[in-house]
């Protein structure tokens, strides 16, 4: 967003410059989608700039027809389009914004830069069946992806790529002599893509998994993450108690208890007292839903759970407007172990259908 603000405030100056940055600044707005991470509203804050957030679709997903009108609206007020941030494989639901719509409508606006943020779903793209999901990305200024997330890397590690790397580092040079060698032309000076003088050896991490792994690992790895994903969308899909509460792509589900909120928010906070698996809940839909990802480099498809030893998701159909009566378990996996929780020591609540 820096990069953005900067390449926006060059170009706007050209055309007015008598007019002083800081005014020119104050007319600056970026956008996102409310599904968008919290950094976008923290580099806003950072930059100085306005940010709108826009609302999303049925399927969390930000459309092209949404941000045209925001950005026509904005413009009739006198301000600035400048940055746009998509996101593919959202934080709560793993959504993918229309990134083909959205790139249209940015080549409408000069000053606008678009970025699109797979933090966690761009590892998947290694897979060649999951690339329909890329689609659009050639509209994009920048593109990130954290193999810390889905590429067996341990924190951090993030992967970053931009069209024209001269737009951003131009933006951020401070160049003292104390600073300048005879290399500069024949090398990388990363203290130019960022906010730090220097940085850790962090691609070397990276390096042994693409060489220990390879291509053909790492996409059985993923493959796999997605297949237990699946599977555990099954497990609940069976039990009228419970609904599913995205469109499963990759290797998270978000699920539900039907039923209020809190209902679901006792069954998870007993889920994460047990000390055998760690959840976190979320907001879908202006519902609060549960978030199960797989993330275990060496899940298995019983880690998910055995209905035939379980029998719980195939049981037969219970009562429930009154399951705190009900005396079944839920199975919940961890990386080599299986748990079954009482639901009904859990929920005091009533649902009902």
């Amino acid at each position: 967003m820096l990069a953005a603000r900067a390449q926006a405030i060059k170009r706007l100056k050209q055309q007015h410059p008598f007019v002083e940055e800081g005014l020119l600044l104050s007319k600056l707005m970026a956008y996102c989608s409310r599904e968008a991470h919290s950094c976008v509203e923290k580099a806003a804050m950072i930059c100085f700039v306005k940010l709108r957030i826009l609302e999303p679709d049925e399927k969390s997903s930000l459309r092209g027809k949404t941000l045209l009108m925001a950005m026509e609206e904005d413009e009739t007020m006198g301000l600035i389009p400048f940055f746009v941030s998509t996101t593919l494989g959202t934080t709560s639901c793993c959504a993918f914004d229309n990134l083909e719509e959205i790139g249209q409508v940015c080549q409408k606006f000069p000053c606008v830069w678009l970025h699109v943020d797979a933090a966690y779903a761009g590892s998947a793209m290694i897979c060649p069946e999951l690339k329909y999901l890329l689609k659009g990305i050639e509209y994009a200024d920048s593109f990130n992806t954290n193999p810390n997330k889905w590429l067996l890397t341990n924190f951090d590690c993030s992967t970053y790529w931009v069209r024209d790397r001269i737009r951003l580092t131009s933006a951020l040079v401070v160049d003292p002599l104390y600073l300048q060698h005879g290399y500069s032309d024949a090398t990388i000076d990363y203290r130019h893509w960022g906010v730090p003088l220097s940085r850790r050896f962090r691609s070397l991490k990276i390096w042994f998994v693409l060489r220990s792994y390879g291509i053909s690992g790492l996409q059985k790895y993923i493959r796999n993450h997605i297949t237990l994903a699946h599977r555990f969308e099954e497990h609940v899909a069976k039990d009228r108690r419970f609904e599913i509460c995205n469109e499963v792509k990759l290797g998270l589900v978000c699920f539900r208890l039907k039923g209020n909120d809190k209902l679901n928010e006792k069954l998870l906070s007993s889920i994460n007292a047990s000390g055998k698996l760690h959840m976190v809940p979320s907001n879908v839909n202006d519902k609060y839903v549960i978030r199960f990802c797989v993330v275990a480099a060496d899940a298995e498809e019983e880690d998910i759970g055995k209905v035939d030893t379980t029998n719980t998701w195939t049981r037969p159909n219970t009562n429930v407007s009154n399951i705190s009566a009900w005396n079944g378990s839920l199975v919940i996996a961890n990386d080599h172990f299986h748990q079954s929780i009482k639901i009904s020591n859990i929920l005091a609540s009533q649902v009902t259908i």
